[in-house]
């Protein structure tokens, strides 16, 4: 008897078959890295690029269609996602207002903008040199039950390791791959890793509307999720969807602590300021008498 794969690809636009293929609620978590509306079919020239091994065929969306674009399938995914369910997307400047909109004309709401560091290798004389992406992320309002999932210590055991994790400006590693084929502008699995454990459990779906490499999808496979995605370009589906069968499941790493010494230097530290707030509050309540 075939077992059911843990995944389902399809070659086609995110909002059709959003509406054909996923029921209402029926997913955890949305990780995306849509088109920018900048033709990024063309930035090769700009960037000067060696796209050799990049899969042809990239799909961008024309500027005077972004707006819609993005609220079309935006409302799609507050359709499809779980009460509590958590959506990342990661975009340029150039149109995020578009997005953003999109965001807000939905019910769902904002968790956290995050800033991913990243150098696109393009200096400019009369400007500040671009180096960040966006990376926004949102959420379906909880429901009963359905309460939002963060794993704050999935890491990092201890509250000051982390803090320091979860910053709101993350570094976006490059995705160096010499000599294998790969998509056009894709992301590290390493850079998806992270948002993928904070935000899921194993057993959970995550969905990637514009597919791409599948970087989201060998990620979310990796870890123990089950994987939905969408992707036009004919060329990159056939180039990617065989790689996720490849995908080697991992164990969840216990989470890292600080040794014994290191501990309890954190915990002298750390009862010194709940003395601190102690007498403060203390000597509040003492003037208000």
């Amino acid at each position: 008897m075939q077992s059911v794969k843990p995944y389902k690809v399809y070659n086609q636009s995110c909002v059709e078959g959003m509406r054909e293929h996923l029921a209402d609620e029926s997913v955890d978590l949305v990780f995306t890295d849509p088109p920018y509306g900048i033709d990024g079919d063309e930035l090769d020239v700009h960037y000067h690029r060696d796209e050799s091994k990049v899969v042809p065929g990239y799909i961008d969306v024309p500027l005077t269609q972004y707006a819609q674009f993005s609220l079309d399938w935006i409302r799609e995914c507050e359709r499809v996602l779980r009460p509590g369910g958590s959506m990342y997307i990661v975009s340029g400047y150039t149109n995020l207002h578009h997005v953003l909109n999109a965001l807000h004309s939905t019910s769902l709401v904002e968790i956290n903008h995050v800033i991913a560091q990243y150098s696109f290798g393009v200096s400019t004389k009369n400007k500040y040199v671009s180096s960040h992406y966006h990376v926004l992320f949102w959420a379906k309002p909880d429901r009963g039950q359905n309460k939002r999932t963060f794993n704050s210590n999935w890491k990092f055991t201890d509250q000051k390791d982390s803090y320091h994790d979860r910053l709101s400006v993350q570094n976006m590693p490059r995705d160096y791959k010499p000599g294998q084929v790969r998509n056009k502008n894709q992301l590290s699995e390493d850079f998806i890793e992270k948002f993928i454990k904070y935000s899921s459990n194993r057993g959970d779906t995550v969905l990637d509307c514009f597919g791409g490499g599948l970087t989201t999808g060998r990620t979310a496979l990796r870890w123990g999720r089950n994987f939905v995605g969408f992707e036009l370009n004919k060329n990159a589906y056939d180039a990617f969807v065989p790689t996720l069968d490849t995908v080697e499941l991992m164990l969840d790493a216990a989470p890292v602590s600080p040794d014994d010494a290191e501990l309890a230097k954190r915990e002298k530290m750390r009862e010194g300021w709940r003395r601190d707030r102690a007498k403060k509050k203390a000597e509040k309540a003492q003037k208000s008498n």
